[in-house]
């Protein structure tokens, strides 16, 4: 064991995940509720002595069923459901430590998919679901906590637009509306879908890999077609001295997760703390200070050795991105080679123009174990 220096990032949704807050468009989650005014109704009647009849203990375990978005409408509904709901030990304590990842679920339109309960699990568990790493992240297409490494490399990680999933394993706009869909956080706005699960929902459906392949090549083949007579009636038109636009060709991805459609990477993903419920404490993740020096002030020479030189995630980016539980940075820092290294975090270099990230520098020691 060792010590070293630690911080938290201060704003991990942005330096990471590079999520912008103004096109979000927030609604503050801490804004009060305001109940509107009641109006006798046998249903809601009916409602309210059924709430009243019920153990509290019942009825929390019926909410854990329901959806982010459900519960925002009960929620709405008087004030005896608002005190019912926010008495919900999950929802109230995702609402004060998750607020952001919340705003995010609903930003990315995915708050109905999962319910409460699912979130929660995740969110008092504080491994990634791959690895078995400290993961600091939430994947929403499957509501699994996560860790960057696996975020960026892993395949099981990869969204895809709804139109190129479609074409690739011969679905229809109706199938996919089974699994689970986000939308990107910038514009444009794009429909996206996990690959792992609509390549598996393609070949259910088709019965065979074989054959989603061969529905695949026809669908390409009938766009090409559909092209080419464009094309066709855009030179009648152009000999007939018709002002008309060229035809537009329809981009069509070889294969998805790959060749640009990298891009596409982290774009289901949001930054989401840990709840510890033995300590009662929340951890949003920490970081090695040395690490994130290393690589912020171009220390690293991973580009000078061959084995490292082409990977996307050499290992100088991966201790950057990499994220502790603060109790995991002692035995860190008794191996890191950054550490080692003994670097004077004052010294910065002026000429670097990238960003740096943000967050209070603090000492992590070994505890010390007295014998008893």
């Amino acid at each position: 064991m060792a010590s070293g220096t630690a911080y938290r990032c201060k704003n991990l949704h942005l330096d990471v995940l590079h999520f912008f807050p103004d096109p979000i468009k927030f609604k503050s989650t801490g804004k009060l509720y305001q109940a509107p005014p009641s109006k006798a109704s046998k249903t809601r009647r009916r409602s309210k002595a059924l709430i009243t009849r019920l153990p509290l203990e019942i009825l929390h375990l019926i909410l854990l069923n329901l959806d982010l978005t459900s519960l925002g409408m009960l929620r709405r509904v008087d004030t005896t459901s608002r005190r019912l709901v926010e008495s919900l030990p999950a929802y109230r304590l995702l609402r004060k430590h998750a607020p952001y990842t919340l705003c995010l679920m609903d930003a990315t339109r995915c708050s109905s998919h999962f319910p409460i309960q699912w979130i929660f699990t995740e969110f008092c568990h504080p491994w990634c679901r791959t690895c078995g790493e400290f993961g600091p992240y939430l994947y929403l297409p499957t509501v699994s906590r996560s860790c960057y490494k696996c975020n960026y490399l892993r395949p099981e990680y990869q969204v895809a637009p709804v139109t190129d999933v479609c074409l690739h394993f011969g679905l229809t706009q109706k199938d996919v509306k089974s699994l689970p869909i986000t939308y990107n956080i910038l514009p444009p706005k794009r429909r996206l879908v996990d690959i792992t699960q609509a390549k598996a929902l393609g070949r259910q459906l088709h019965g065979s890999y074989k054959a989603m392949r061969q529905e695949y090549q026809r669908r390409r083949k009938e766009l090409e077609e559909n092209y080419q007579q464009r094309v066709q009636k855009w030179k009648r038109q152009k000999q007939q001295g018709k002002s008309a636009r060229c035809p537009w060709r329809q981009p069509i991805p070889t294969t998805l997760g790959m060749n640009g459609e990298t891009s596409w990477r982290m774009q289901a993903t949001v930054t989401f703390p840990y709840w510890d419920r033995r300590t009662q404490t929340l951890e949003p993740g920490t970081f090695c200070r040395a690490c994130t020096y290393h690589w912020e002030e171009g220390k690293a020479k991973d580009w000078r050795r061959m084995e490292t030189v082409f990977h996307p995630h050499p290992p100088s980016r991966e201790a950057y991105f990499r994220a502790f539980l603060e109790a995991e940075l002692p035995q860190h820092f008794l191996h890191c080679a950054a550490v080692k290294a003994n670097y004077n975090f004052r010294e910065i270099l002026l000429t670097r123009t990238g960003p740096r990230r943000e967050g209070t520098d603090f000492v992590v020691a070994p505890k010390k174990i007295i014998a008893g």
